[in-house]
């Protein structure tokens, strides 16, 4: 009984299927549309660096670090997520126009090679940054940026073209670029020592392809890849220390979402 539940259930998905509007297995509609769509973000290691804005004084058992010295180190992220709304106009000629909202979210999962003036202090006791008191209960610097906590948070907004590769039925595959603005939320707190919290609006761009299917006349179905990065890194005044750290924030994002159309 089984087994003829299953080919009788084969038949009626395939009328439902032959039944969907024709004006939703055709060609272009013109007219607007609003979309929503969610899914995860994997963001790339951030190469951050920056420099000192002024001297750190040297103690009795650290040496000075003069204003405008090199500083960086290697972020690594945890897979986040993503969400993004849609307001467009689509065109009979297969070009789609919108704006889009978007917001990402990723924990840090490690910092490692901190570098000052080129040298690697991983393995130095980690009150060179606290300027504190050397000792050999400390633990090193590698240490400290071992345990990754915090996290990184994007927001933006997009002016986004598309062209839609008409197939002749529902299913559409497509292509797209953007460029916007990105605002970016640091917390880097390794240890739970806060080194940095603050955020700088960048300028940015991303790459889109994706395919869509249509359900109905006004309703279809979307899944999308996302290449996005900024222009230049966002700059974040760090608190532990007296320096401005250059901070990326690429991202690949795979997304699934809905779109309304209006009109046509």
């Amino acid at each position: 009984m089984k087994h003829l539940s299953n080919l009788t259930f084969v038949p009626v998905v395939m009328a439902a299927i032959v039944a969907v509007p024709a004006a939703a297995q055709d060609g272009a509609q013109e007219g607007p549309y609003i979309g929503l769509s969610g899914g995860v973000s994997l963001p790339s290691d951030s190469s951050n660096s920056g420099t000192f804005d002024a001297g750190v004084p040297e103690t009795d058992d650290f040496g000075s670090i003069p204003e405008g010295t090199d500083l960086a180190w290697e972020t690594d992220f945890d897979t986040g997520y993503t969400i993004s709304g849609q307001a467009g106009y689509a065109f009979n000629n297969g070009f789609r126009v919108e704006v889009e909202a978007a917001y990402s979210e990723y924990d840090v999962d490690s910092h490692e090679g901190l570098l000052v003036g080129g040298a690697n202090i991983d393995g130095v006791d980690s009150a060179v940054l606290t300027r504190g008191p050397a000792d050999a209960g400390n633990p090193t610097v590698g240490d400290v940026l071992a345990d990754g906590q915090g996290d990184v948070s994007n927001f933006g907004v997009y002016g986004n073209v598309f062209y839609d590769i008409q197939t002749g039925s529902g299913f559409k595959p497509y292509v797209g670029a953007g460029v916007g603005y990105q605002w970016v939320d640091v917390d880097y707190a390794p240890s739970g020592v806060e080194v940095g919290d603050d955020d700088d609006g960048v300028f940015a761009y991303q790459l889109m392809a994706g395919a869509s299917y249509a359900v109905t006349d006004t309703v279809e179905l979307f899944g999308q890849y996302t290449f996005r990065d900024t222009t230049e890194d966002a700059d974040i005044p760090l608190t532990l220390l007296p320096a401005t750290l250059g901070v990326e924030s690429q991202q690949s994002l795979l997304t699934a979402g809905v779109r309304v159309r209006f009109g046509g």
